[in-house]
């Protein structure tokens, strides 16, 4: 990627100093979502208090969770993604001790009692769909972390990683809801029901896709495969994807976010990791990109929130687009998905970027929340800047240029 001196310097300085606050912090931190770690008794007030809470101390810019006794944690999902951001970095002993005691820090803290290996949230969530208790193993968070897992052992070469991506694919096999049909394949969210969540069917199959990748199980590559096509069949007209589907009813939850991001990079990872890129696989990634990058970002770089909303813009999203625009311009050589990351990440560093280091969560149109979220914000901007300086190493390689689908 094409960046001045000083731009260099002010992305470098950013890492480093956010570096140094998170490990300061030893990677512990709050989450927009583990209000219901509090000792209020909110479950016991029925279902829709949880669900409240947590959309109100979610939503308010002060935070309140030291009134409330809610811990500060270590997120596992917030650990795989600095697992994966450290790994993306130049080899160092320093680098290496850290994905070390990463990786070491998962084992430590994956959910027992469920067959592989497999992780969840350290806090109890609730919807009006379902209610997870703390630590309930999901596709969604086990699945980032075996990207972590993944990079970890092709920068260092730890076998162990290896071993703990096949187990996760043990886990998704063996307690993971698999709906098929004769041109459906969907692997559900949770342990908890068979659902039909797009990303989080895509993170599962990327799973069993990179390990195909490494030790070459042919019913892995299947499996993906399958996953892959169900989830490109679903994307609409205007290249989008909406959220999820109703297995019974066919039913689609409309939801255009950071989201759109999450589906582009699995689809380009696993068909990466499969070498299959058919005609409908590359269409599929370039109208997708196409719609992320031209109704889902302002010129200036901000994101927007879920469409056709405007505000407010989330870190969350500020961090996706600049991962999602720097991996598909590593794959394309597309120039226009290279300005894409270079102004999401200018204007991520102009305005969510405190002195002390860290990312604000969310900008609205007249308040800005300054709340400090260790795996939502922190942990994702990590990588972020790691996948742009990783991106770095591809300068010089004009042929790369020859496979530009966004012009």
């Amino acid at each position: 990627m094409d960046f001045s001196e000083r731009e260099l310097i002010q992305i470098k300085r950013a890492y480093h100093e956010l570096d140094k606050y998170c490990t300061k912090s030893q990677y512990k931190g709050y989450d927009p979502y583990d209000i219901l770690l509090s000792p209020f008794p909110f479950k016991k007030l029925g279902k829709w208090p949880p669900i409240l809470a947590i959309q109100l101390f979610k939503r308010n810019p002060i935070n309140l969770r030291k009134i409330f006794a809610v811990p500060k944690q270590w997120n596992p999902k917030g650990l795989g993604l600095f697992l994966r951001s450290y790994s993306l970095m130049p080899k160092s002993e320093e680098n290496q001790k850290r994905c070390e005691w990463l990786f070491e820090k998962l084992l430590e803290l994956q959910t027992p009692d469920y067959p592989g290996m497999c992780w969840g949230y350290p806090f109890p969530w609730a919807s009006p769909e379902k209610y997870l208790p703390e630590w309930s193993p999901t596709s969604v968070v086990s699945g980032f972390i075996t990207q972590g897992l993944d990079a970890y052992y092709r920068q260092y070469g730890d076998e162990r990683a290896l071993d703990a991506m096949e187990k996760v694919c043990q886990f998704f096999s063996e307690s993971l809801h698999h709906t098929i049909e004769d041109d459906f394949y969907a692997i559900s969210y949770s342990t908890v029901k068979p659902d039909f969540c797009y990303n989080a069917s895509l993170l599962a199959a990327q799973t069993y896709a990179m390990c195909f990748a490494h030790r070459g199980q042919p019913t892995f590559a299947d499996i993906a495969k399958r996953c892959l096509e169900t989830v490109i069949s679903r994307q609409k007209s205007d290249g989008s994807w909406n959220y999820s589907e109703n297995l019974e009813t066919g039913k689609q939850r409309v939801q255009i976010d950071f989201h759109q991001g999450f589906v582009i990079d699995s689809i380009l990872s696993i068909a990466t990791s499969l070498n299959y890129f058919p005609a409908a696989v590359e269409k599929a990634l370039q109208s997708g990109m196409e719609f992320y990058r031209d109704q889902q970002f302002t010129s200036q770089g901000r994101a927007l929130w879920r469409l056709p909303g405007n505000f407010p813009a989330d870190i969350h999203h500020q961090a996706q687009g600049i991962i999602t625009s720097t991996k598909y311009f590593s794959y394309s050589g597309s120039r226009r998905a290279e300005d894409l990351a270079k102004s999401v990440l200018n204007y991520t560093l102009k305005n969510f970027r405190d002195k002390s280091g860290y990312f604000y969560y969310r900008k609205h149109k007249n308040v800005t929340d300054r709340t400090s979220y260790m795996r939502w914000g922190n942990a994702w901007m990590h990588l972020a800047m790691s996948e742009v300086l990783n991106a770095k190493k591809l300068e010089g390689k004009p042929e790369l240029e020859q496979k530009i689908s966004i012009r």
